[in-house]
């Protein structure tokens, strides 16, 4: 049999004397000793033995192997037997496809597995997925049976390994003792050679002194000291042993001096044992040194004497390292042992006057111990011991609500800079550059808190007008300017501030005082009351820990929270389910802020800091560009209303002929003007005067507009004679009563346009001179002086 090989078995029912209920179909030969045992694999068991016996501890069975007959015979205890014959074919190892495949041949990459993307159910998926039970189970029957092989052989390996490094670890043990001795050797050789190159300094010396005359270069003038080379390693242990430092630090002078001196001692020196001597001792006397450094229990003195030592042994770098290191450890120790008992002024106090107190004792002893070059690295220490500071700031502090609080405490901090200053150590500088990115950050946070709140009323918001909430914004309004007066001076309206409704006596008493000013009142709706309150709140704080500094974030600050709230008035404002008093109080709530908010608070922050805003200019323009957007929305708005739903105009109302000579008046826009009248006198009442004219102005002229278009889209529009004078009267109406308000001359100009396209497309369809279609300019006029004087006599 061979090893390793299967061999096919089938049940022989004629030499067999009992029948066997299972079919075993293989026998394989897993292994040969060299006693010439076999060990085989047949019933799932292992067989061990000579061919003509094997047996199995587990069973009673025996089974004997003839080769020549190809048969395998299982003995009974009742001495009945199972034949089994193979046909002289062998096969090796079955592949999981039930394929003939020898080790080699083995389909299986073992990669596959160890790849990172290797899925185990794909891979399990892909194998089956066409095969049926039988060939499943072989499969699984040849995985079965790899393993075992494996097992069996991990097992041999393991042992026949185990004798080999049994074998190595004894010549390894017998090794030891010989390179025990080759170093013994090599230790006594190097001694040996040290010995004779001091004896051969001396032998040098004695010749000098002997002859009187040189024979050879000398090494040095004086050859006393290179005798002396000889003894520096002993003199030098036994001071450092005493702690006689001064004296060790004095020796290690000598011998550079020696050095120095006496190039050609360097160059001897570099080959010579006796150097690494010298090395080895100055290296145990600068750790010495440095070790005494790092007490925090020396006094000044004793630490100036230390890194005098130090820097006369070249040690300036690791002297400043170490001194200040001990010192940082030395303050971490303090700060830890002071207690947060719930006082956090007193455990500030109590941290600075630690922290500080260190400082200027490091700077001192630093001064007064290492050169004035050095100072670069002192004050790179003082910062990040500041940085403890910060950090200790940023956890403790920052996260207080009280910003009075919080003053409090920078102060404190600031006191100790101040004291620092009379010292001559200005650190004031380094902790404001510390403590700015927090404050500014803690700035940030407290305007996305005042964005976040503001934002959770506006979602309440019924838009409606407070009537117990009169704001008096003063004004100086000039005549034909549509902006706001704090865009014109802004220093008067920033002065004003909100108060409640006054009693009329009192409120009397205030008109008498100031009747050349006038006075507009301001309905402002529940979400504008809170940014007033809140906005006011956010300066207040942050006036408390104000800097110059800290201007531009407060800036952007600014400038995001009044950007977000002018934007939503301007969406709010678009939509239709509105009616025109919530738009107004939309109006009103914009021009509160535009108007005077923002250079209040702006105001509030110029005392606070001496410095306006950098971007007031920028973001008031901004705002009154989204404040005139709110307005002309309100006015287009507005104006398509009057048109569709007021006067209802319609171009075919020209068609149609009239009397001229009776009742011929613009009926549609005298209603107009009366309702211009009324819309004023409404926004009066919920807005302010000053916003009547741009409103009213661009209402105008979005009617014109409107009106203009409707005759561009139906270009078929056929006046007849007297329409045409009835269209030319109504727009000469529209052009007076628009008069008093400052709508811009395109509108004019667009009228005037209209009035002669039409009145030369009439002309040219009935073939008449322009200049005769239409009325006297008189006829015109007097109708409109006539409705002027009326209503004027009305009114």
């Amino acid at each position: 049999m061979k090893k390793g090989v299967k061999y096919p078995l089938k049940v022989d029912s004629n030499l067999s004397t009992v029948s066997s209920s299972v079919n075993y179909p293989d026998i394989e030969c897993l292994d040969i000793k060299a006693n010439g045992n076999y060990i085989v694999r047949f019933m799932h068991r292992e067989w061990v033995g000579p061919l003509t016996e094997l047996s199995n501890p587990k069973t009673s069975i025996k089974i004997s192997i003839d080769i020549k007959e190809c048969t395998v015979t299982a003995t009974h205890t009742d001495k009945k037997k199972t034949v089994h014959r193979w046909g002289g074919e062998t096969k090796e190892k079955k592949s999981g496809l039930g394929g003939v495949n020898n080790d080699e041949d083995n389909p299986v990459q073992y990669e596959t597995f160890s790849s990172n993307s290797f899925n185990p159910e794909k891979y399990v998926n892909d194998l089956f997925t066409h095969k049926t039970d039988l060939q499943a189970n072989t499969h699984l029957n040849w995985l079965e049976e790899r393993k075992t092989g494996c097992i069996d052989h991990l097992k041999k390996d393991v042992y026949k390994n185990h004798l080999i490094f049994i074998g190595a670890s004894k010549e390894i043990a017998n090794s030891e003792v010989d390179m025990l001795d080759f170093r013994n050797l090599v230790t006594d050789y190097g001694n040996n050679i040290s010995s004779l190159q001091n004896l051969s300094i001396s032998w040098d010396h004695y010749k000098v002194k002997k002859n009187n005359k040189i024979d050879f270069e000398p090494l040095s003038p004086a050859t006393e000291p290179i005798q002396w080379l000889t003894t520096a390693p002993n003199e030098l242990s036994v001071s450092i042993e005493q702690r006689e430092f001064e004296t060790a630090v004095s020796l290690v002078e000598k011998i550079n001096k020696i050095y120095e001196s006496n190039p050609k001692v360097e160059i001897v020196m570099q080959t010579h044992p006796l150097k690494d001597r010298i090395e080895s001792k100055v290296k145990i006397l600068t750790d010495k040194l440095m070790n005494e450094l790092r007490s925090p229990l020396l006094k000044p003195n004793q630490i100036k004497e230390t890194i005098s030592l130090l820097v006369r042994l070249s040690q300036n770098d690791k002297a400043k390292t170490i001194f200040l290191e001990s010192r940082s450890h030395a303050i971490n120790l303090a700060v830890k042992k002071i207690a947060l008992s719930g006082d956090l002024n007193r455990y500030i106090s109590e941290l600075t006057r630690v922290v500080f107190n260190n400082i200027n004792a490091t700077c001192n002893d630093f001064t007064n111990s290492f050169p004035s070059y050095m100072n670069s690295g002192l004050i790179s220490w003082v910062i990040d011991e500041l940085v403890l500071i910060s950090d200790i700031f940023n956890r403790k502090v920052f996260i207080l609500d009280s910003f009075y609080s919080i003053s409090q405490v920078i102060r404190i901090v600031e006191s100790h800079c101040e004291m620092m200053d009379q010292t001559g150590l200005s650190i004031g500088f380094y902790w404001n550059l510390l403590l700015q990115p927090h404050i500014e950050q803690l700035i940030v946070n407290y305007e996305l808190k005042i964005r976040d709140n503001v934002l959770h009323h506006l979602m309440d918001e019924k838009w409606i007008g407070i009537t117990n909430w009169d704001y008096e914004l003063k004004t100086s309004p000039t005549p034909g300017n549509s902006a706001p007066s704090s865009l014109k001076n802004s220093a008067g309206s920033s002065n004003s501030t909100p108060k409640q409704k006054q009693p009329n006596m009192y409120q009397n008493n205030y008109e008498n005082e100031n009747e050349e000013i006038d006075h507009s009142k301001l309905k402002l709706t529940e979400s504008t009351i809170f940014l007033n309150t809140i906005i006011q709140k956010f300066a207040n704080d942050i006036c408390q820990i104000i800097s110059i500094d800290l201007v531009p974030v407060i800036s952007q600050s600014l400038g995001k929270i009044f950007s977000a709230y002018m934007n939503y008035l301007q969406n709010e404002i678009q939509k239709d389910s509105l009616t025109d008093i919530q738009c107004l109080a939309i109006i009103s709530d914009s021009v509160f802020i535009v108007d005077d908010l923002v250079f209040r608070i702006a105001t509030r922050f110029e005392d606070a800091t001496g410095e306006k805003l950098n971007n007031l200019k920028q973001l008031s323009q901004s705002l009154y560009n989204l404040f005139e957007s709110i307005r002309d929305q309100y006015a287009s708005r507005k104006a398509m209303e009057f048109v569709m739903y007021t006067i209802k105009w319609s171009e075919n109302n020209y068609r149609e002929e009239y009397d001229l000579a009776q009742g011929f008046l613009p009926k549609d826009f005298i209603i107009l003007s009366d309702s211009l009248d009324s819309l004023s006198q409404s926004i009066k009442l919920n807005v302010n005067s000053e916003s009547i004219l741009p409103i009213a102005s661009r209402i105008i002229s979005e009617i014109v507009v409107i009106i203009s278009q409707r005759f561009q889209t139906d270009k078929n529009v056929l006046f007849s004679y007297s329409g045409l004078q009835y269209f030319v009267l109504e727009m000469k109406y529209l052009t007076t009563f628009a008069g008093k308000y400052p709508v811009e001359d395109y509108t004019f100009e667009l009228i005037n346009s209209m009035i002669q396209t039409h009145s030369n497309n009439f002309a040219e369809s009935n073939s008449l001179d322009p200049s005769t279609v239409l009325q006297p300019d008189e006829f015109f006029t007097g109708i409109i002086d006539s409705l002027v004087y009326q209503k004027a006599v009305y009114n």
